[in-house]
């Protein structure tokens, strides 16, 4: 005769013994991981992927004193005008040079400073903008010379840098006006612009008859002069940029 129970308790008791630990085990495990002991990793519905930034256009400017900054106690208007458009800015501008003219310690600060055809052998990295300027430095000098030399820093430019966008801005003055008609010059210097898909960009004379524009040296403009000149150079910068 076959057994009913085990050890006095029946079958069907020791049965329903076993299904209730089976399930307070399925419970006890659940609440493990509900309590973080088996954690799962869920992404936060809110994830975004990381962005890289994009890097800074690179403006590079090419002149003399009055883009050097000489004057200005640390303000240079290629500075600012970066800063206003987003530009990561490398300022060439070497005080008494010009599309001819080359200086030495007394004018740049340097042994020796190049015209402004030599200081496209120090441009760093590939510019999506450069912007020629100045050339006052250049005045008594034949036209035809500084036509040839503007000629070939120009197409030099266009050369290496196929794609960008090269500017030649017209030169400046202080407060006083200039020490001879600048006709000849501005001529030279825009066929040569124009030979080289190089645009021409005359910014006018911010400083004439503004000797509050003007630094202690009668010859260089101050903070304010160059916020002017910032100011001009951007009037007929910007509605090129927006072509």
């Amino acid at each position: 005769m076959l057994r009913r129970d085990i050890g006095g308790m029946p079958l069907w008791a020791i049965a329903l013994v076993a299904v209730a630990v089976i399930v307070i085990a399925v419970l006890l495990g659940n609440a493990s991981a509900a309590d973080g002991k088996a954690p799962r990793y869920t992404a936060p519905s809110d994830a975004t992927t990381p962005t890289i930034p994009e890097p800074m256009p690179l403006a590079v400017f090419i002149g003399d004193s009055y883009t050097q900054g000489v004057g200005g106690g640390g303000v240079q208007w290629p500075a600012l005008l970066g800063e206003a458009h987003g530009w990561d800015v490398d300022n060439l501008g070497l005080g008494g040079t010009g599309y001819v003219r080359t200086s030495d310690v007394n004018g740049c600060g340097r042994a020796y400073c190049g015209n402004y055809g030599e200081a496209i052998d120090e441009i760093v990295g590939s510019p999506t903008y450069v912007v020629v300027s100045g050339g006052r430095n250049d005045f008594g000098l034949p036209a035809t010379d500084i036509a040839a030399a503007a000629d070939a820093a120009f197409g030099e430019l266009r050369t290496r840098y196929p794609h960008a966008e090269i500017f030649a801005i017209s030169p400046w003055f202080d407060d006083d006006p200039p020490p001879s008609d600048p006709a000849e010059f501005t001529q030279a210097i825009q066929t040569a612009a124009l030979n080289h898909d190089v645009t021409f960009l005359d910014a006018g004379q911010p400083l004439f008859g503004r000797p509050d524009l003007v630094a202690e040296d009668g010859l260089h403009p101050n903070a304010a002069g160059y916020q002017a000149i910032a100011a001009a150079v951007a009037a007929v910068l910007d509605p090129q940029l927006q072509q």
